[in-house]
This record gives C-alpha cells, structure tokens and sequence, in this order.
C-alpha cells in the first residue's frame, strides 16, 4: 500500500445507467409493506418512548458509555426478532405460506432501511455485518475495474476494516493510496484533488470517525470523486442516528451500515448499491438480494435492523439536542483535569462521541480502573483493542506522543442519562489522579 505523508442539498439525478431492476420514486410501490411492518411493531409509530429505566438491565452500578463499540438492542427490536423466532422460521425462498411470510417480513425490513437512508428499495442488500459490506463494496469495485492496475483512494483515518482491505487489494497489485488529515481529523481535500488527477477506480471514506466522531464531507468528496470518474463508498456505521443519510443528497454510490451500532442485533449489516453502480457480488450464493449476497437471509436479523432504522429515522433532533448536551458536559468537565486534550474537530463532530488523551498515562490503564467503578469506556476502536498500541486515528492526525496512548473514548446514545456522564467524569478524573501519583508504572512504559 503506497503510503502518504499524514498531516498535523442535495444533488440532482442519476449520473449510471440503470442496470439493476428500478422504481419510479414517484410511486410508493413499498407503501404496502411498509404500513404492514408498521402494524407489526407499533413501538415504531413515533410516539412510543425508550426510557432509560427500559434499557436498565445491566444493574445500578452500571454506566455505559461504549456506544460506539456497540448498543444495547431497542426492547421493540427483541420483541420482534423473539417473534420471528417463534412463528417467523420459514425461509423466505419458499413459496408456501411460511415461506411468503418470512419474504413480507424481509421486504418490510428493506423498506425501513431504505427509507431510513432515502434509497430505493432495490437499492438495499443486506450483509452479515459492516465488515462483510466493506469488503464487497471495495473488493467488488476493484474487480469491475476496466483498467489494468486499478488505484483506490482511503484515508488515514478509516476503520481498521478499510486498511485491512486495503492492504489485501495492495498484495494483489491494486494501487492503494492513504490519503492524509490534518489536526483536527479533517481529510486535506487539496490531496484528495492531486490524487483524483490519477483517475482511481474507488474512493473510500467514512461519514464520522468511530473514534474521533470527526465528520468528512461526504458530499464534497463524492461530487468532485465522481467527476474524476471513481465509484465512491462511504462507511456511515457511526453515522445512523447523529447525522441525516441521504443517499442521494450525499451522491455516493455505495454505503455501508452496521445494525448492532444501532440498537439492532450484531450479525446483519447494511450495503446500499445505487442502481447502476460498477460493483460484483461478494459473496455468491443461489441469488438472494436479487443477487447481490448469497445465502440464506437472516430473518430475525433482518427485521431487528429494519425496526431499529424506523426507530432511528425518528426524533433524530431531539436525539442530537440530547447527545450534544451530554458531550458539551462531559468535555467541560474533563478539561479541568490537568494535562488534558480533546481531539477532532470541535465545530465538526457527531454529537455523543468524545476522545480525549492524558498525558502520560495509558488510556487503557484508565478504562481497566474505571472499570472497577462500573464505567464502562474505550481506549479506542473495539476491532482494535486486543492489539491495541496506539491508535492509527490519533497518529494520523498529529497527536504527540506523550498523549498518544492515553487516549479514552466515550460514547453515548439517546438513553445515556447526564446524572450518569457526571458520575462517570467523577470516576475518570479519580483514575486519571491515581495513575499519574503511581509514577512510571502507570506511564507509557519503555517506549
């Protein structure tokens, strides 16, 4: 993978040919199967609340502030798949009764997904998880590639799935190209420019930082990628809910999503596929998502996302209002501890995650002793921790090392309560002092 030097409305029409089956936007072929599956679930009819005392199972003395690893599913979530488990087992291929349920089921899960991201229905494939939808996003560009030695663009600060990727199409001869952010986390657009000059077959970037919450400017980067003639991918898993998706208003031709970051259960994911894009199937099968993802469909899975997207497609201004003021009380708070910074853009970020570094301390170190009070934090990408050494997202945007690796990530969701942010600052602000008054067993070791 060739690397980089890393440094310190919506839009009109169609621009492919249609080659997938297509629907007029302006008739509502879905609006059977969308009121069915609103019946089915009335708690997605907008006006049924999640209460946090809903979602308080995990015991009193429990904070959960590692949203962004994953989310406790939505009660009306268990509640339908417990249902398709039940009486909901046919495989939707089938062409009896069972199996012509189970096909009504999936059919008004896509149609919540798609409206919940504004895309057609046809538009919607569901995968096994984010990973799986990263990997025949960029893996099926690549391979429908008409030039010799495709080149792919991503950025320095994309989730470890889309450096994986990228190192395995590098192995294979693909011209991968890491493009570099500036202190704030924010991707060098003048880069990106000089690169597109090369005319590259994709450009991967994600929505918002899983670690940072740092925004890119999707639509910016999609207008000007596709005028250099790249098919553009977007990982938008810590997006869903934070930020509007429009597919269209951003101009990308594919996006993934992850439903366990959603308040759905882990194992099903999300890969849009604008009608006509320049992408092969990953996974083949006997033709399933209109042959796009082989196998069997996970039902259960599949209408846990879709009543998790209606719910988020919800109050999604009173969700921000509510994320913004807990991450406005817990950066105030954090910053009086000495020796402090938070990172990513301040005006930039999705509302509910903060990162934030203390100098000469091991972040791990701070979410292990945190742990002992029942708050649960990151130090950094869940994917990563077990390998953690440092987090490539704060190294990509400049952070010096002294803070590098004490780097914490907390992340709430629209039940986080500001009694418990409050608790939990209390609890690291007390892990933070007993760290630095242990000395160099707490410091940052032989490196």
């Amino acid at each position: 993978m060739r690397e980089r030097p890393a440094g310190h409305s919506k839009m009109q029409g169609r621009r492919r040919v249609p080659l997938l089956p297509s629907r007029d936007r302006g008739v509502d072929h879905g609006s059977a199967r969308r009121t069915e599956g609103r019946r089915r679930y009335p708690g997605c009819d907008r006006t049924r609340l999640w209460s946090p005392e809903v979602s308080s199972a995990m015991g009193s003395d429990t904070i959960y502030l590692d949203n962004n690893a994953t989310t406790r599913p939505h009660p009306l979530v268990v509640e339908a798949i417990n249902e398709v488990l039940g009486d909901g087992f046919g495989n939707p291929s089938s062409i009896h009764g069972v199996g012509e349920a189970a096909r009504r089921r999936v059919d008004a899960a896509r149609s919540q997904v798609a409206e919940l991201i504004g895309a057609r229905e046809t538009e919607v494939v569901f995968t096994s998880c984010a990973t799986e939808s990263i990997n025949t996003a960029m893996r099926g560009v690549i391979d429908a590639a008409r030039t010799e030695r495709p080149r792919a663009l991503i950025t320095a600060v994309e989730h470890e799935a889309v450096h994986d990727v990228g190192a395995w199409l590098s192995s294979r001869g693909v011209e991968v190209v890491v493009l570099p952010v500036d202190g704030d986390g924010v991707l060098d657009m003048d880069r990106l420019d000089a690169e597109l000059a090369h005319e590259p077959a994709l450009v991967s970037v994600m929505l918002a930082n899983n670690e940072t919450g740092v925004i890119t400017p999707v639509a910016e980067v999609a207008q000007r990628a596709k005028a250099a003639g790249a098919t553009v991918h977007v990982d938008a898993v810590q997006a869903v809910g934070k930020l509007e998706i429009d597919v269209e208003g951003l101009g990308v031709d594919l996006l993934s999503l992850s439903g366990h970051k959603f308040h759905a259960p882990k194992g099903i994911g999300v890969l849009f596929v604008r009608r006509g894009s320049r992408s092969r199937p990953f996974v083949i099968g006997a033709g399933q998502e209109g042959g796009r993802r082989g196998g069997t469909e996970n039902v259960p899975g599949i209408v846990g996302i879709g009543v998790a997207a209606e719910h988020m497609g919800a109050g999604i201004d009173a969700r921000r209002a509510h994320l913004g003021a807990l991450t406005q009380a817990i950066e105030e708070r954090l910053q009086a501890i000495p020796d402090v910074r938070i990172n990513g853009s301040r005006n930039g970020r999705v509302p509910g995650t903060v990162n934030v570094c203390f100098k000469g301390i091991e972040g791990s170190a701070v979410v292990l002793t945190a742990a002992r009070d029942g708050v649960c934090l990151s130090a950094g990408s869940a994917c990563a921790a077990a390998q953690y050494g440092g987090s490539h997202v704060l190294e990509a945007m400049g952070v010096p090392f002294e803070y590098l690796h004490g780097a914490v990530r907390i992340s709430c969701c629209e039940t986080t309560r500001l009694a418990e942010v409050e608790r939990a600052c209390e609890v690291i602000a007390s892990a933070v002092s007993y760290l630095r008054a242990m000395g160099p067993s707490s410091a940052l070791g032989d490196a």
